[in-house]
């Protein structure tokens, strides 16, 4: 998607140090509210390099999006890839959205979910489904505003 001021593109092999320095300091945002996401064994220049490479050699599991602003990378989106029985078919789910703070509040997120959505019709995609977290009502009030509703679940981890 090129807008007059945003260009929302997948990511490249050459894209790997902007992605790995965008995810690092979204990690840090997210470890600030909550020590959960705190997992910093896994949080190695060389796990992030691996994911990096992992992701894009398979686009049918995960599709890696940066989004730049006047040529400037400013954010990124993660949406992975799922069949859904409730939804007959593949849905969508955004793993990670970060656009940079001083970003926000401009239009632009609503610009990435909308092209997100886009991307998920023309894709043949049933459903776009996401989690955010309690300790995020910026998230919350973001994601409320565009027209999505909130599903109290709970959410199980455990890493292996």
């Amino acid at each position: 998607m090129n807008t007059n001021q945003l260009n929302i593109r997948i990511c490249k092999e050459e894209d790997k140090e902007k992605w790995i320095s965008l995810n690092r300091e979204f990690m840090a945002y997210e470890i600030q509210d909550a020590e959960f996401w705190n997992n910093t064994a896994s949080n190695s220049d060389d796990k992030f390099s691996q994911t990096f490479e992992e992701a894009i050699n398979n686009p049918e599991l995960i599709t890696l999006f940066l989004i730049e602003k006047e040529s400037q990378i400013i954010g990124f989106a993660n949406i992975m890839i799922i069949f859904s029985v409730w939804s007959h078919g593949r849905a969508l789910i955004l793993d990670d959205l970060y656009i940079k703070e001083e970003h926000r509040g401009n239009g632009m997120g609503r610009m990435v979910m909308e092209y997100i959505e886009q991307y998920g019709r023309e894709h043949g995609f049933k459903r776009l489904q996401f989690q955010s977290e309690h300790t995020n009502p910026d998230a919350h009030n973001f994601y409320t505003k565009l027209g999505y509703t909130s599903e109290s679940m709970n959410f199980y981890v455990r890493y292996l």
